[in-house]
């Protein structure tokens, strides 16, 4: 065999396995932003834990979730059989996450010198011609012991118990693995603020404010602009706007057949030409006058951090400090 490709999912790793002669591509398959990533003593652990939300959440179900997780982990384990593996990821928050795991099991489980190669783009891959793609493999470098080193710190301290040692990670260098600074700070913006609201859920209603009279769909659009690097998809970006719709104190109003689903064609066809809107309290909350956490019931998973309202942990975007629970 020759080369085996590791890469963000689908989209992707098609278009690699199309420009790549020969290489076999393994794509990875999961929005480690979302739900619980927890501290556990095993990888099938935490694939338990993974199936079980993504299941839950609506991304399939468990039988299938669990044939992709057990495919990836059987690419991995037989990656010794190919002359070369290249880790191929983008630098927005959902790629390198994925990174990050991946190069934590490839530190535990060591290759021969210079057969472990990374490429990194700055760029979307699916969004990318055979041409580009054919330039980019000539920049696989070799990974190096201080990149798997960083990679291990940042991924135990995504999942643990409080987000201070990821937050923790921006007082170290992280410059062996350039994208990772601005996806630790990305990932923290997705902690609430002092207005109860994460970054996404202020974009879309600041989006909103404007009057545009917005589909879901253009919507979601909008909010992906205002990104330094997109990382949601639209499965994401579609349970964000359940959760301001249909809080016991709502922020936006008119997203009809809420919740999204994909099983009623009819519904999920209202759903994304409807045109949501502010209520009273979404304006509020926006211009700062309510702090959303007081009106409603938190309980979501950040990495290995349980958010309730008991215990809240939030970010201040403007002086870059955690705000612990009071």
């Amino acid at each position: 065999m020759t080369d085996l490709v590791i890469t963000n999912g689908d989209a992707a790793g098609e278009l690699l396995r199309r420009t790549l002669a020969g290489a076999e591509v393994l794509p990875w398959r999961d929005v480690l932003h979302e739900g619980p990533v927890p501290l556990t003593d095993s990888p099938e652990e935490l694939t338990e834990v993974r199936v079980s939300y993504l299941a839950e959440a609506g991304a399939g179900d468990v039988s299938a979730l669990e044939f992709d997780f057990a495919a990836r982990y059987r690419g991995l384990s037989i990656s010794d059989n190919f002359t070369s593996v290249i880790l191929w990821f983008e630098h927005d928050l959902y790629d390198q996450l994925q990174l990050l795991q991946v190069l934590d099991w490839f530190a535990d489980h060591p290759r021969e010198p210079e057969t472990l190669l990374l490429v990194q783009t700055d760029d979307y891959i699916g969004r990318q011609k055979p041409e580009t793609i054919s330039e980019q493999a000539a920049l696989a470098r070799a990974v190096t012991q201080t990149q798997l080193d960083v990679a291990v710190r940042a991924w135990s301290a995504f999942r643990q118990p409080t987000p201070e040692a990821w937050a923790n990670l921006l007082r170290e260098d992280l410059s062996a693995l350039p994208f990772l600074r601005g996806a630790v700070i990305r990932m923290l913006e997705e902690l609430p603020g002092s207005d109860g609201l994460t970054r996404a859920e202020r974009q879309v209603l600041a989006c909103l404010a404007t009057g545009s009279d917005l589909t879901s769909v253009a919507l979601f659009g909008a909010t992906q602009k205002m990104e330094d690097a997109e990382f949601m998809g639209d499965w994401s970006f579609w349970r964000l706007l359940d959760g301001l719709a249909l809080s016991p104190a709502p922020l936006i109003a008119g997203l009809d057949g809420a919740p999204f689903q994909v099983e009623d064609n009819a519904r999920m066809e209202a759903y994304v030409k409807s045109q949501p809107a502010l209520t009273t309290l979404g304006k509020e909350v926006l211009e700062g006058q309510v702090d959303w956490a007081l009106h409603h019931s938190i309980d979501r998973w950040w990495g290995g951090t349980h958010l309730t309202n008991a215990i809240l942990w939030r970010w201040d975007s403007e002086t870059e400090h955690l705000i612990a629970p009071v």
